[in-house]
């Protein structure tokens, strides 16, 4: 019995250390990752905030060259337009919290595999505290 209780306070600590994470924890602050090239006219970006190791702010968005916000379009050859799906897509970056577990948003196939890109990027981004821009590389 004794064994068994050293084991599981070994456990315990174990998971402790590595739940405070240290080098591979996030740090606070908002961290932004784009596209180094326009996809369809359009440049995607995500910036997304942390406190205390969660995420308290999203901005997914797209910029045409004149910079206009994709998110506030009129018109759009998607259907739904991209001011419904935006925001449920920042939505599911909140409530996923890692890139991994975003749930993709149905009519926004490209967009929500972004996202997952970008968010990958901005984790690495905010486990190293840097707060820099990183542009990433199109996948097309």
């Amino acid at each position: 019995m004794k064994k068994l209780l050293t084991l599981a306070l070994a456990a315990v600590l174990a998971l402790s250390l590595v739940a405070c994470g240290g080098s591979g924890s996030i740090k606070d602050g908002t961290y932004t990752a784009q596209y180094k090239e326009p996809s369809h006219d359009w440049t995607e970006y995500l910036s997304v905030t942390y406190k205390d190791g969660v995420i308290t702010d999203v901005d997914f968005d797209a910029k045409d060259a004149n910079g206009n916000l994709k998110s506030e379009a009129e018109t759009s050859p998607m259907d739904p337009l991209p001011s419904e799906w935006i925001p449920q897509l920042e939505e599911n970056v909140k409530a996923a919290g890692t890139a991994d577990k975003i749930e993709a948003v149905a009519g926004a196939t490209s967009s929500s595999e972004s996202v997952k890109v970008l968010m990958a990027a901005v984790e690495k981004q905010a486990k190293a505290g840097n707060t820099e821009v990183v542009l990433v590389d199109n996948a097309e």
